[in-house]
């Protein structure tokens, strides 16, 4: 299969950006933050090449993977993979947003 290009909604940039600075702020130092952050590039590295590894959720045009106590929607378009929503389970599940 080929690479396909993985983007960003708006939405899961600022989920990803509040996450990334909750821990830099709580921890004092960028550490974690970077360690989750190249984890999450891996993960979107190898998603990249194999876009049907998320199982479906129930609209059955999002898919969603787990990191840790992380999820991370996307959708599949021709050419490229969308990020819709990236999730910290540990956050009130009624704030949920997919878009």
């Amino acid at each position: 299969m080929a690479k396909k290009e993985i983007v960003w909604s708006s939405l899961a940039k600022l989920q990803l950006q509040n996450v990334l600075e909750y821990y830099f702020i709580r921890n004092e130092s960028p550490a974690y933050s970077l360690k989750l952050l190249n984890e999450i590039e891996d993960l979107l590295e190898t998603l990249s090449y194999s876009e049907l590894i998320g199982r479906l959720t129930s609209n059955k045009i999002t898919r969603v993977i787990s990191m840790k106590v992380y999820l991370i929607f996307y959708e599949i378009n021709a050419s490229q993979i969308e990020i819709v929503s990236f999730w910290d389970n540990r956050q009130d599940i009624k704030n949920r947003k997919v878009k």
